[in-house]
């Protein structure tokens, strides 16, 4: 990514840039359930369709899914013709995609980089946020996941992923169930604040401050008082899921050695 800060819309009333967020699979569906503003709910479940509060669903089947990730690249050029309009219409109007999913699954190892082909040949961006199996799950489901996250480098605009290990970094001693939540919560969090922040006119200045970059890391911070910037960008650079060293230009700007 380009080592410069990008300063977003400051006008009266900025036109909002045109978001969607996509639960893919059953993890997918999960972090979505405490998004505050409308999202889609894709799996091949109906047990997680059924669950979900998604403002709209849509049950794919595992088949179609397989058939699809195997199709010869040149088949995916036409790709509105390939996966039909109920798919490719799922992306009329947007501007930036987010495809929140866990990976290991067929699902949401298979559905986001599908989903992120069609958001592509729609125009808009795709921003994967996936969370990737601790290491004690099974070696076939360690490996497919492995090998989407390579995957989806390669699709996607951006893809940030959340190893499941770090989760014991934060909370070493919460209960498997909790720890799942609170990492659903920290996943949503960047969409959330970009929904809220990002105007129409950022898009350009967004996608030029991502670059060629396709792989990102995450870190959050919360602070108040009179230092809070010193302390919230510390606390960022902290995060178990920013995992590499930094240093600081004459102007403050973090980059990677």
């Amino acid at each position: 990514m380009p080592n410069f800060r990008t300063a977003l819309s400051q006008g009266p009333d900025p036109q909002k840039a045109r978001v969607k967020i996509i639960g893919v699979g059953s993890a997918g569906c999960n972090i979505i359930e405490g998004a505050p503003f409308p999202a889609v709910a894709f799996s091949a479940s109906t047990a997680d369709i059924a669950r979900s509060h998604a403002e709209r669903k849509v049950l794919v089947g595992q088949d179609r899914l397989l058939g699809l990730s195997e199709s010869n690249p040149e088949m995916l050029k036409q790709i509105q013709e390939v996966v039909g309009h109920e798919l490719f219409d799922l992306f009329n109007n947007t501007e930036i995609a987010f495809l929140m999913c866990g990976l290991g699954g067929v699902t949401g190892s298979l559905g986001s980089r599908l989903l992120c082909s069609i958001a592509r040949s729609k125009g808009a961006a795709p921003a994967v946020l996936a969370a990737t199996p601790f290491s004690v799950e099974s070696h076939r489901r360690r490996e497919l996941a492995e090998s989407s996250l390579k995957s989806l480098m390669g699709a996607a605009t951006m893809c940030i992923e959340f190893d499941n290990d770090k989760l014991s970094t934060l909370a070493p001693n919460l209960a498997l169930s909790r720890a799942f939540g609170l990492l659903n919560g920290i996943m949503l969090r960047p969409v959330i604040d970009m929904c809220a922040c990002v105007a129409r006119d950022d898009m350009p200045q967004l996608r030029k401050a991502i670059g060629s970059s396709n792989y990102g890391r995450f870190g959050l911070g919360m602070a108040r008082g009179d230092e809070r910037v010193e302390r919230v960008v510390s606390e960022a650079l902290s995060s178990p899921w920013f995992d590499y060293e930094t240093t600081f230009t004459d102007h403050g700007l973090a980059k990677r050695i």
